[in-house]
Protein backbone atom coordinates (compact mmCIF):
# COMPACT_ATOMS: atom_id res chain seq x y z
CA UNK A 1 0.00 0.00 0.00
CA UNK A 2 1.42 3.39 -1.00
CA UNK A 3 1.97 6.03 1.67
CA UNK A 4 -0.60 8.76 2.29
CA UNK A 5 2.03 10.97 3.95
CA UNK A 6 5.70 10.70 3.12
CA UNK A 7 8.39 12.83 4.74
CA UNK A 8 11.86 12.51 3.23
CA UNK A 9 15.13 13.80 4.69
CA UNK A 10 13.43 16.77 6.32
CA UNK A 11 15.58 19.53 7.79
CA UNK A 12 14.12 22.38 9.86
CA UNK A 13 16.21 25.21 11.33
CA UNK A 14 15.22 27.79 13.93
CA UNK A 15 16.92 31.12 14.48
CA UNK A 16 17.90 31.87 18.06
CA UNK A 17 19.25 35.21 19.27
CA UNK A 18 19.54 36.74 15.86
CA UNK A 19 21.85 34.71 13.65
CA UNK A 20 22.38 31.66 15.86
CA UNK A 21 20.91 28.62 14.13
CA UNK A 22 19.40 25.62 15.87
CA UNK A 23 18.74 22.54 13.74
CA UNK A 24 15.50 21.06 15.09
CA UNK A 25 15.18 18.30 12.47
CA UNK A 26 18.22 16.61 10.95
CA UNK A 27 17.15 14.68 7.86
CA UNK A 28 14.02 13.04 9.24
CA UNK A 29 12.04 10.53 7.16
CA UNK A 30 8.69 8.96 8.05
CA UNK A 31 5.64 7.52 6.28
CA UNK A 32 1.98 7.14 7.22
CA UNK A 33 -0.24 4.78 5.21
CA UNK A 34 -4.01 5.16 4.71
CA UNK A 35 -5.88 4.09 7.84
CA UNK A 36 -2.67 3.83 9.86
CA UNK A 37 -1.68 5.42 13.16
CA UNK A 38 2.03 6.17 13.38
CA UNK A 39 3.41 7.31 16.72
CA UNK A 40 6.19 9.87 17.00
CA UNK A 41 7.64 9.67 20.48
CA UNK A 42 10.46 11.43 22.31
CA UNK A 43 11.25 13.78 25.15
CA UNK A 44 10.68 17.54 25.09
CA UNK A 45 12.99 19.18 22.56
CA UNK A 46 13.47 16.02 20.49
CA UNK A 47 11.85 17.60 17.43
CA UNK A 48 8.66 15.56 17.30
CA UNK A 49 6.28 18.54 17.50
CA UNK A 50 8.39 20.41 14.92
CA UNK A 51 7.83 17.55 12.49
CA UNK A 52 4.07 17.81 13.05
CA UNK A 53 4.22 21.57 12.50
CA UNK A 54 6.17 21.10 9.27
CA UNK A 55 3.49 18.76 7.94
CA UNK A 56 0.87 21.39 8.82
CA UNK A 57 2.88 24.18 7.16
CA UNK A 58 3.61 25.87 10.50
CA UNK A 59 7.39 25.37 10.41
CA UNK A 60 9.59 26.45 7.49
CA UNK A 61 11.49 23.60 5.84
CA UNK A 62 15.16 24.18 5.03
CA UNK A 63 15.50 21.04 2.89
CA UNK A 64 13.81 17.73 2.25
CA UNK A 65 10.34 16.93 0.98
CA UNK A 66 6.82 16.36 2.30
CA UNK A 67 4.41 14.50 0.02
CA UNK A 68 0.71 14.00 0.67
CA UNK A 69 -1.25 11.59 -1.53
CA UNK A 70 1.48 11.74 -4.14
CA UNK A 71 1.63 15.56 -4.30
CA UNK A 72 4.45 17.60 -2.84
CA UNK A 73 3.28 20.05 -0.17
CA UNK A 74 6.64 21.00 1.36
CA UNK A 75 6.31 24.71 0.68
CA UNK A 76 2.55 24.96 0.10
CA UNK A 77 1.29 28.39 1.10
CA UNK A 78 -1.78 30.56 0.69
CA UNK A 79 -4.54 29.00 -1.39
CA UNK A 80 -2.65 25.74 -1.84
CA UNK A 81 -2.27 25.30 1.93
CA UNK A 82 -5.90 26.26 2.60
CA UNK A 83 -6.93 23.68 0.04
CA UNK A 84 -5.31 21.00 2.18
CA UNK A 85 -7.54 21.82 5.17
CA UNK A 86 -10.20 19.34 4.08
CA UNK A 87 -7.61 16.53 4.03
CA UNK A 88 -5.20 17.42 6.86
CA UNK A 89 -6.36 18.51 10.31
CA UNK A 90 -4.83 18.81 13.78
CA UNK A 91 -5.72 18.15 17.42
CA UNK A 92 -3.56 20.20 19.81
CA UNK A 93 -2.45 19.49 23.36
CA UNK A 94 -4.56 22.19 25.03
CA UNK A 95 -8.21 21.75 24.04
CA UNK A 96 -9.32 25.00 25.69
CA UNK A 97 -6.60 27.08 24.08
CA UNK A 98 -7.53 25.74 20.64
CA UNK A 99 -11.25 26.59 20.98
CA UNK A 100 -12.66 30.11 20.62
CA UNK A 101 -14.28 30.84 24.01
CA UNK A 102 -16.67 33.37 22.44
CA UNK A 103 -18.29 30.79 20.16
CA UNK A 104 -20.74 28.07 21.09
CA UNK A 105 -19.71 24.49 20.38
CA UNK A 106 -22.18 24.41 17.50
CA UNK A 107 -20.54 27.47 15.96
CA UNK A 108 -17.04 26.06 16.51
CA UNK A 109 -17.90 22.85 14.68
CA UNK A 110 -19.98 24.44 11.94
CA UNK A 111 -17.44 27.13 11.03
CA UNK A 112 -15.06 24.95 8.95
CA UNK A 113 -18.03 23.46 7.10
CA UNK A 114 -19.61 26.81 6.29
CA UNK A 115 -16.26 28.24 5.17
CA UNK A 116 -15.93 25.26 2.82
CA UNK A 117 -19.31 26.05 1.26
CA UNK A 118 -21.67 23.77 3.19
CA UNK A 119 -25.09 25.26 3.84
CA UNK A 120 -25.93 26.07 7.45
CA UNK A 121 -28.75 23.53 7.42
CA UNK A 122 -26.42 20.77 6.22
CA UNK A 123 -23.71 21.90 8.63
CA UNK A 124 -26.15 21.67 11.54
CA UNK A 125 -26.97 18.07 10.66
CA UNK A 126 -23.29 17.14 10.31
CA UNK A 127 -22.46 18.80 13.65
CA UNK A 128 -25.25 16.91 15.43
CA UNK A 129 -23.99 13.62 14.04
CA UNK A 130 -20.40 14.40 14.98
CA UNK A 131 -21.33 15.29 18.57
CA UNK A 132 -23.03 11.92 18.86
CA UNK A 133 -19.96 10.21 17.41
CA UNK A 134 -17.67 11.72 20.08
CA UNK A 135 -20.22 10.92 22.83
CA UNK A 136 -21.34 14.46 23.66
CA UNK A 137 -24.98 15.47 24.23
CA UNK A 138 -26.91 17.15 21.44
CA UNK A 139 -27.51 20.25 23.57
CA UNK A 140 -23.75 20.90 23.53
CA UNK A 141 -24.32 22.97 20.39
CA UNK A 142 -25.79 25.76 22.52
CA UNK A 143 -23.08 25.75 25.19
CA UNK A 144 -19.62 27.31 25.36
CA UNK A 145 -16.29 25.47 25.71
CA UNK A 146 -15.81 26.83 29.24
CA UNK A 147 -18.86 24.85 30.37
CA UNK A 148 -17.13 21.52 29.72
CA UNK A 149 -14.45 19.49 31.46
CA UNK A 150 -10.97 19.05 29.98
CA UNK A 151 -11.84 15.65 28.54
CA UNK A 152 -15.08 16.95 27.04
CA UNK A 153 -13.25 19.90 25.49
CA UNK A 154 -10.79 17.51 23.89
CA UNK A 155 -13.76 15.60 22.45
CA UNK A 156 -14.96 18.90 20.98
CA UNK A 157 -11.51 19.52 19.49
CA UNK A 158 -11.48 16.02 17.98
CA UNK A 159 -14.97 16.58 16.55
CA UNK A 160 -13.82 19.83 14.96
CA UNK A 161 -10.80 18.11 13.42
CA UNK A 162 -12.95 15.33 11.94
CA UNK A 163 -16.01 17.30 10.91
CA UNK A 164 -14.72 17.78 7.35
CA UNK A 165 -13.77 14.10 7.08
CA UNK A 166 -10.00 14.60 6.68
CA UNK A 167 -7.71 11.81 5.58
CA UNK A 168 -4.93 12.67 8.03
CA UNK A 169 -5.01 14.16 11.53
CA UNK A 170 -1.84 15.35 13.26
CA UNK A 171 -2.35 14.69 16.98
CA UNK A 172 0.11 16.83 18.95
CA UNK A 173 0.22 15.50 22.54
CA UNK A 174 -3.60 15.33 22.59
CA UNK A 175 -3.93 13.64 25.99
CA UNK A 176 -0.93 14.90 27.96
CA UNK A 177 -2.99 17.61 29.73
CA UNK A 178 -5.61 15.09 30.93
CA UNK A 179 -5.76 12.83 33.98
CA UNK A 180 -5.06 9.13 33.47
CA UNK A 181 -8.70 7.98 33.47
CA UNK A 182 -9.71 10.65 30.95
CA UNK A 183 -6.64 9.85 28.86
CA UNK A 184 -7.81 6.26 28.52
CA UNK A 185 -11.30 7.24 27.33
CA UNK A 186 -9.95 9.76 24.81
CA UNK A 187 -7.43 7.24 23.45
CA UNK A 188 -10.21 4.70 23.05
CA UNK A 189 -12.19 7.38 21.19
CA UNK A 190 -9.29 7.93 18.78
CA UNK A 191 -9.16 4.18 18.09
CA UNK A 192 -12.94 3.90 17.57
CA UNK A 193 -13.05 6.90 15.24
CA UNK A 194 -10.23 5.51 13.14
CA UNK A 195 -12.05 2.21 12.77
CA UNK A 196 -15.25 4.02 11.76
CA UNK A 197 -13.76 6.57 9.35
CA UNK A 198 -10.46 5.11 8.13
CA UNK A 199 -8.63 8.34 9.00
CA UNK A 200 -4.84 8.23 9.43
CA UNK A 201 -3.06 9.68 12.47
CA UNK A 202 0.41 11.07 13.01
CA UNK A 203 0.36 10.77 16.79
CA UNK A 204 2.93 12.88 18.64
CA UNK A 205 3.60 11.96 22.27
CA UNK A 206 6.33 11.80 24.92
CA UNK A 207 4.73 8.69 26.46
CA UNK A 208 5.45 5.19 25.12
CA UNK A 209 2.42 3.91 27.05
CA UNK A 210 0.14 6.24 25.11
CA UNK A 211 1.46 5.28 21.67
CA UNK A 212 1.33 1.60 22.65
CA UNK A 213 -2.42 1.94 23.08
CA UNK A 214 -3.27 3.58 19.75
CA UNK A 215 -0.45 3.21 17.21
CA UNK A 216 0.37 0.57 14.62
CA UNK A 217 3.97 1.70 14.17
CA UNK A 218 6.27 3.95 16.20
CA UNK A 219 9.22 6.17 15.37
CA UNK A 220 11.42 7.37 18.23
CA UNK A 221 13.04 10.80 18.00
CA UNK A 222 16.14 11.98 19.82
CA UNK A 223 17.88 15.33 19.27
CA UNK A 224 16.23 15.94 15.93
CA UNK A 225 16.75 12.47 14.48
CA UNK A 226 14.75 9.25 14.30
CA UNK A 227 16.76 6.63 16.14
CA UNK A 228 14.37 3.69 15.98
CA UNK A 229 11.31 2.72 13.94
CA UNK A 230 9.20 -0.42 13.98
CA UNK A 231 5.97 -2.10 14.89
CA UNK A 232 4.54 -0.77 18.13
CA UNK A 233 4.86 -4.02 20.05
CA UNK A 234 8.52 -4.45 19.12
CA UNK A 235 9.55 -0.86 19.86
CA UNK A 236 7.65 -0.55 23.13
CA UNK A 237 8.39 -4.01 24.55
CA UNK A 238 11.82 -4.91 23.17
CA UNK A 239 13.52 -1.70 21.99
CA UNK A 240 16.95 -1.81 20.40
CA UNK A 241 18.27 1.75 20.74
CA UNK A 242 19.54 2.79 24.20
CA UNK A 243 17.45 5.97 24.14
CA UNK A 244 14.25 4.01 23.48
CA UNK A 245 15.17 1.67 26.30
CA UNK A 246 15.52 4.67 28.62
CA UNK A 247 12.10 5.96 27.54
CA UNK A 248 10.57 2.57 28.27
CA UNK A 249 12.16 2.36 31.71
CA UNK A 250 11.04 5.91 32.53
CA UNK A 251 7.40 4.76 32.47
CA UNK A 252 6.35 3.96 36.07
CA UNK A 253 4.89 0.61 37.14
CA UNK A 254 2.66 -0.11 40.13
CA UNK A 255 4.94 -2.67 41.79
CA UNK A 256 7.49 -0.88 44.07
CA UNK A 257 10.16 -3.57 43.68
CA UNK A 258 9.88 -3.62 39.87
CA UNK A 259 9.89 0.16 39.85
CA UNK A 260 13.10 0.20 41.89
CA UNK A 261 14.69 -2.26 39.46
CA UNK A 262 13.60 -0.18 36.47
CA UNK A 263 14.95 2.95 38.11
CA UNK A 264 18.34 1.34 38.71
CA UNK A 265 18.48 0.08 35.12
CA UNK A 266 17.47 3.50 33.81
CA UNK A 267 20.24 5.19 35.80
CA UNK A 268 22.74 2.68 34.40
CA UNK A 269 21.69 3.42 30.82
CA UNK A 270 21.89 7.15 31.46
CA UNK A 271 25.49 6.82 32.57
Amino acid sequence: MSALLEVENLVVDYRLRGRTRFRALKGVSITVKPGECVGLVGESGSGKSTLGKAVLGLAAVASGRITFDGKEITHARGRARRGLASDIQVVFQDPYGSLDPTMTVGEVLAEPLVVAGTSRVQARAVVTGMLDRVCLPADAVHRYPSEFSGGQRQRIAIARALVRRPRLVVCDEPVSALDLTTQATILDLFVDLQRETGVSYLFVSHDLGVVRRVCHRVSVMYQGEIVETGLTRQVTQDPVHPYTRRLRLASPVADPERQAERRATWLGLRD
